[in-house]
């Protein structure tokens, strides 16, 4: 008798410790891959030849400012509790290896050094998995802040660029989040290139980076000119008739 109880205890604790197991790996871990669904989101840069006819350096930038950088997402489970979703690689090796498969199927010529350098910097790169009765609905959004520079490093052109995608997968899915993220990652780099004003500071090497505009005066209150004129008066630099009209006008803008 007392060797079934210490069986059934032995069960009993075996049993708690894989609830625990369980309750500490919800979390969902993606094997980060650069797998466009083409069929399902099909994006692509209308660039111009002068692009094409140069070389390009493209850099990556993690900058969500998130205390932990491996994460990219998050879920929700049967029970509606919600769950992480995390990255098993660096995020930045991820982007800078994707950034150089899109620009090269697109015919971009990359280069170190270049005559053009394209540094983009990741502002949000995020899944959602929501759970249904049947599988799931994944959401992505990536969104990027890019700046354009010569070989020389002359700022030509700074902007932002986002992209999104969704599908419906199966639940709790690695691939389908590598997916609608590889979808939403490749919108965004095809919407940073499809700038205009981008392709044109690229073709001619001329900045039209906005540059801070010069402060200007700040604007006299009605005291100090009325003043400023009294005191002309008193020089004799203007006429009497000439000081009343201005006065006047003056006045009139209290």
């Amino acid at each position: 008798m007392r060797t079934r109880s210490v069986v059934f205890a032995a069960i009993l604790i075996a049993f708690a410790v894989s609830v625990i197991a369980r309750d500490t790996t919800k979390e969902l871990v993606v094997d980060l891959r650069f797998v466009p669904q083409e069929g399902v989101h099909s994006t692509s840069a209308d660039l111009a030849p002068s692009m094409i006819e140069q070389t390009v350096a493209v850099t990556i930038e993690d900058g969500r400012n998130q205390a932990d950088p491996l994460v990219i997402g998050d879920g929700t489970n049967d029970d509606d509790k919600t769950f992480p979703i995390r990255a098993s690689t660096d995020l930045k090796q991820y982007a800078a290896e994707a950034a150089q498969q899109i620009v090269a199927s697109w015919g971009l010529k990359t280069a170190s050094p270049a005559d053009r350098q394209l540094a983009i910097r990741l502002t949000r790169f995020y899944v959602n998995e929501g759970n249904k009765a049947l599988g799931s609905v994944y959401a992505s959004e990536v969104k990027v802040t890019y700046k354009l520079s010569d070989k020389n490093g002359k700022p030509l052109y700074e902007g932002a660029a986002s992209g999104t995608a969704h599908r419906y997968g199966r639940a709790r899915s690695a691939q389908n989040c590598s997916e609608v993220l590889s979808d939403a990652f490749k919108e965004a780099i095809a919407n940073t290139l499809s700038d205009s004003v981008l392709q044109s500071a690229w073709a001619s090497g001329k900045g039209t980076v906005a540059t801070p505009a010069a402060s200007a005066p700040a604007k006299e209150s009605v005291e100090e000119r009325l003043k400023k004129l009294d005191e002309l008066l008193k020089k004799g630099l203007i006429t009497k008739e000439e000081h009343q009209k201005r006065r006047a006008e003056i006045l009139k803008e209290i």
